[in-house]
């Protein structure tokens, strides 16, 4: 995670980090009256599709956009609320697990040739891994808080979350990347264009099984987590005693895959996508 920090040396990632949160907010900020989901929470969001644009082509700058946007979104659209602290902190997981698992996606995109873009069936399909991945990352973490505070349960916030996301990045995600990572590109404003690789990038650990890790917390977290949430488990297993279900159910359930999912961040490197020409 070390380039999450050192990001902020650099003038240009500062730039995009507010470009970034900018674009997200207005496209969230428009939307705000439409087909609301759960009032003062959340609503059809077709900006969803930013921040793992943002992630994958801007890196840390795009995390920090996307969290930073989300807030300002929640207060000119007067949906600010406690759950917007951890929204900040599920739609920074949006697009930070995008970029940290394009790199460890080694066995479905060749090494020569790890440019953020889906013009290939096997990126595609790397895409889709990360972006169902990243959805449910950031459904878990702010589906847990929700419900642990008692403003939402878990079951219907996480569900919302998941699709509302999913949607949106799988239907516009993979043309949108197209158009723009080549100009992108050529404006020298991808990420590793910017950054240091061995300065400001960590160096990360078994990052093949950090990647392992980040799909199964996201989807394990999801997974059990709709079942305290909605009853679906057995007895005995989720069973913490009287009074397990609900929010102290889904609080002991759920944690031990968000700690997953914090670990794997760790694991993760990032450096994988610098090629010789893009090193400092």
């Amino acid at each position: 995670m070390k380039e999450v920090f050192s990001m902020w040396k650099h003038t240009r990632m500062i730039i995009l980090t507010a470009l970034s949160a900018a674009i997200f907010a207005a496209g969230l900020i428009a939307f705000k009256g439409g087909l609301v989901l759960i009032p003062g929470i959340t609503e059809v969001r077709p900006a969803n599709v930013i921040p793992v644009l943002f992630g994958l082509l801007f890196g840390p700058a795009g995390a920090w956009g996307a969290a930073i946007g989300n807030v300002i979104g929640d207060i000119f659209g007067g949906t600010l609320s406690p759950v917007s602290i951890f929204g900040f902190f599920g739609n920074f997981y949006l697009a930070f697990v995008a970029y940290k698992m394009w790199g460890a996606m080694f066995g479905l995109v060749p090494k020569s040739d790890l440019s953020p873009t889906t013009n290939s069936m096997r990126k595609l399909y790397a895409y889709i891994v990360i972006t169902l991945t990243a959805a449910a990352a950031c459904a878990v973490i702010i589906a847990w808080y929700a419900d642990l505070s008692g403003v939402v349960p878990f079951a219907a916030l996480s569900v919302i979350i998941f699709i509302n996301n999913c949607i949106v990045e799988l239907l516009l995600g993979p043309p949108l990347l197209v158009l723009l990572y080549p100009r992108v590109k050529k404006w020298g404003l991808i990420w590793t264009d910017i950054m240091n690789r061995e300065e400001d990038v960590s160096k990360g650990f078994a990052k093949g099984i950090g990647a392992l890790f980040m799909i199964i917390g996201s989807f394990g977290g999801l997974i059990v987590g709709l079942g305290i949430s909605t009853g679906l488990y057995a007895q005995k297993m989720f069973s913490f005693g009287e009074g397990a279900s609900g929010k102290m159910g889904v609080w002991l359930g759920v944690l031990p895959f968000l700690l997953l999912i914090l670990l794997a961040g760790f694991m993760l490197s990032g450096r994988e996508q610098f090629t010789e020409d893009e090193e400092d």
